[in-house]
């Protein structure tokens, strides 16, 4: 690490090893300075709405951090402990308090606890023990929501409260008392961490959800799983025999061989959910380099789409109790708890509480972006996103590129898409209904997390620009802005510049050209965008290009592309999806590998995990499981060729790159899966060849993948049309069988999507057999 930055370079970890797995968040150092953060101080006094008379609130201690960022600032939520009661661990009361800090280790705190127990109706649940162990996540519409545990001295529970400025809360009660009937209303649990994922756009962790639903795992003793549609109510997930899941249990021999217990809340990342947990030692056959009963930080890692499914667990801490003011205090042991995780100025801060007594702060620097958003895209996992439109939305095909690119790219990170497109809709409605109605029943209904709307075509007039037409155009799009923020909040909405009126192929009807009325409206659309602090992709410059680029080649083709000048047939479609995905940060890296094929090694990966590497003379194999899916853009056909010469769409999209260094001169037979691919010459292989041009199985997986999207496209149009229509779909009987059925076909796709182990093989090719004389 630089010594300007200041920090000390404490690596926790002892094991190197550790940090090859490379979904562990970590390792974390210590700042050479600064720690602890907060410390308790014995002068802070609040009058206790129980006592009625003055507590001595953070006399004794200050620990076991919740963490949030918020304003460009991180927040701390503590949990400090006053002077009352006997002196022994649980037996005083703890309220928590706030500190803030712009750096994330100097803190400002305040005189009093923004949270405590009181004259309400938790008080029978929270005293006189009070709330303790917080944890904290942002919901979407910037609602903050805390789990803590309540504490009587008697039972304990988990509790959730909300607020909006993280110092006036709102109560909830215990998160599962109304859950399966009251069946776990009585029940004693806690440590609750709710799933977070990275928000490009915001810069933050916000709760994330995972197949319609948020998630959190919970639990001491054993770690558990629960779910819920809005992060107050929560159910926990059960087994066959109606026990709620145990996905983490003691280990002999390991740091948590006494038990695991929840951490922070878990990230959903590019590789699964990271879920971080504090570890208790046994006093007998547990980790040798632990003390008898201390507690350290661990991480597991459980399936983006089945968060119930373990994939791998480290053996060693991430963190450990070392220093001395985490082995001194009310627990002697030494304790590293960690319970608060934030992303902060391009790093990992975690907040714990040591030895019962104190709170500090350990980093962890992001090389890679750790998350699948975080790595540029726009979507998050378990999005529902619906693409509003006209008929240009209504043909259905640069809603289903854009679909097929994210499922064949991110097969774990599940997101649904609706398009919504009417013919003839302009920003008041249209065929399907006048604007609020077409918002109720096409858009909301969805419950959306991502809106796109493209707009502007039919609301032109098909005539030039006039202060009237742009009035009517900026007030009608509005509305419709305004009424997602009310009845969608939190959707990320995209702006989209219409796609251009072809003024390229054929003159123009009127001077300037109907294209540049489309010009202006996309202006309007990105001051829109601006206005309201959302996402403006322009559609128009990107196909004008292509037109242009194609009109050069042969002037009766590129009339095809656009063939009544308004309505772009699927290729031209291709090119919108590109300008589209461009502008949601589309990766164009499929996958990626780097061999040494004199020294038969491995150089680099992205995006896949390579195993098996073996070297047998001059032949070279592995194994590969790519976490992706090349677009099966196919040669060979005379549209893709087309769109392949007048756009940069492979480029920028369709990147999967193999490198085979120190081969001996000569050529080289690549097959996959025991099929030749193709030939190469060394030099060619030492460059690099792009696989995504070629015939290989994980295009033919691909273009299975995309038949499946067509039909689930064609499915939901039908399905809107009926809707439109009125007519039945089953969901008056409350079984709407069309989303069923749209909901089996996309079960189908990611299935079909899920990566794959590939066997590859590069080996010397015998020159052709010289042909015979005729």
């Amino acid at each position: 690490m630089s010594k300007r930055t200041g920090w000390l370079a404490i690596v926790v970890m002892t094991a190197g090893m550790l940090y090859a797995q490379d979904w562990v968040i970590g390792p974390f150092a210590r700042p050479a300075s600064g720690n602890p953060v907060i410390t308790p101080r014995p002068q802070s006094v609040f009058e206790d709405p129980v006592l009625h008379s003055p507590a001595h609130w953070e006399a004794l201690h200050t620990f076991n951090p919740a963490a949030i960022v918020r304003e460009g600032k991180v927040f701390v939520l503590y949990r400090a402990e006053d002077d009352s009661g006997a002196m022994q661990i649980g037996m005083h009361t703890s309220r928590l308090g706030l500190a803030e800090s712009a750096d994330g280790i100097h803190f400002t705190r305040r005189g009093e606890p923004v949270f405590f127990a009181e004259e309400d109706d938790q008080k029978a649940r929270e005293w006189p023990g009070g709330v303790e162990d917080p944890r904290i996540v942002e919901r979407e519409d910037g609602t903050y929501v805390l789990t803590y545990t309540q504490w009587n001295r008697e039972t304990y529970s988990v509790g959730v409260a909300t607020s909006k400025d993280l110092e006036h809360w709102t109560k909830h009660g215990p998160a599962f008392f109304a859950a399966a009937g009251g069946k776990y209303a009585s029940l004693k649990y806690k440590s609750a961490g709710i799933v977070t994922t990275f928000d490009v756009k915001k810069g933050r962790l916000i709760a994330a959800k995972i197949n319609g639903k948020y998630w959190m795992y919970w639990g001491e003793g054993a770690i558990h799983l629960a779910t819920s549609d809005d992060l107050i109510a929560w159910t926990p997930v059960e087994n066959h025999d109606g026990n709620p899941v145990e996905l983490l249990k003691p280990r002999r021999g390991h740091f948590d061989s006494t038990f695991p217990e929840t951490g922070p809340p878990p990230v959903l990342t590019n590789k699964g959910i990271v879920v971080l947990y504090n570890g208790k030692n046994a006093e007998t056959g547990g980790d040798p380099k632990l003390g008898p009963s201390a507690y350290a930080a661990g991480e597991a890692l459980f399936d983006a789409q089945d968060p119930a499914r373990r994939i791998a667990q480290i053996d060693e801490p991430v963190l450990r109790p070392e220093l001395p003011y985490e082995k001194t205090g009310q627990y002697a042991a030494g304790t590293t708890f960690a319970e608060g995780l934030v992303v902060f100025h391009g790093k990992w801060f975690l907040y714990y509480g040591c030895a019962d007594s104190l709170v500090a702060v350990a980093t962890a620097l992001m090389p890679l972006p750790p998350l699948d958003v975080a790595r540029g895209y726009y979507l998050h996992p378990g999005d529902t996103v619906v693409m509003y439109g006209d008929s240009i939305t209504e043909q259905n095909y640069y809603n289903q590129w854009v679909e097929l690119y994210t499922v064949t790219r991110f097969p774990h990170m599940r997101v649904h898409f609706c398009g919504a497109g009417v013919g003839g809709d302009r920003v008041t409605g249209g065929a399907g209904g006048p604007i609020d109605v077409r918002l109720a029943r096409d858009v909301f209904a969805e419950k959306p997390t991502v809106v796109t709307i493209m707009l502007g075509m039919n609301d032109g007039n098909y005539r030039a620009p006039t202060p009237e037409i742009e009035t009517a155009y900026t007030a009608g799009y509005e509305h419709i802005l305004d009424s997602i923020r009310e009845h969608a909040p939190g959707a990320r909405v995209t702006l989209l510049g219409p796609s251009p009126y072809d003024d390229v192929t054929a003159p123009a009807r009127f001077p300037g050209g109907y294209n540049a009325s489309m010009v202006r409206l996309a202006e309007i659309d990105e001051r829109l965008a601006q206005k309201h602090d959302e996402t403006f992709v322009n559609l128009n410059p990107l196909v004008v290009e292509a037109l242009t680029k194609a009109q050069a080649l042969d002037g009766r083709v590129a009339k095809l592309l656009i063939p009544d000048r308004v309505h772009p047939d699927a290729l031209a479609h291709w090119v919108m999806a590109e300008a589209l995905l461009k502008g949601w940060n589309a990766p164009a890296i499929v996958a990626s590998v780097t061999m040494d094929g004199a020294a038969g090694r491995l150089i680099s990966s992205d995006n896949t995990l390579v195993e098996s590497v073996q070297k047998d003379g001059a032949t070279l194999r592995w194994n590969e499981t790519d976490d992706g899916l090349p677009l099966p853009l196919i040669k060979g056909n005379a549209s893709m060729d087309l769109l392949l010469e007048v756009t940069d769409i492979e480029q920028a999209l369709n990147q999967e790159p193999l490198r085979v260094t120190g081969l001996a001169g000569g050529q080289y037979a690549l097959a996959i899966d025991g099929r030749e691919v193709a030939r190469f010459t060394a030099d060619e292989l030492n460059t690099g060849i792009n696989l995504a041009e070629y015939n290989t199985p994980m295009r033919g997986q691909a273009q299975a993948v995309g038949w499946n999207v067509r039909d689930l496209v064609e499915v939901h149009y039908i399905h809107t049309r009926m809707r439109i229509q009125k007519a039945e779909t089953g969901a008056e009987d409350g079984a709407d069988r069309l989303q069923a059925y749209e909901d089996s076909l996309e079960d189908v796709i990611y299935a079909q999507a899920a990566p794959v182990m590939h066997h590859f093989e590069v080996k010397p090719a015998p020159a052709p057999a010289p042909q015979s004389a005729q």
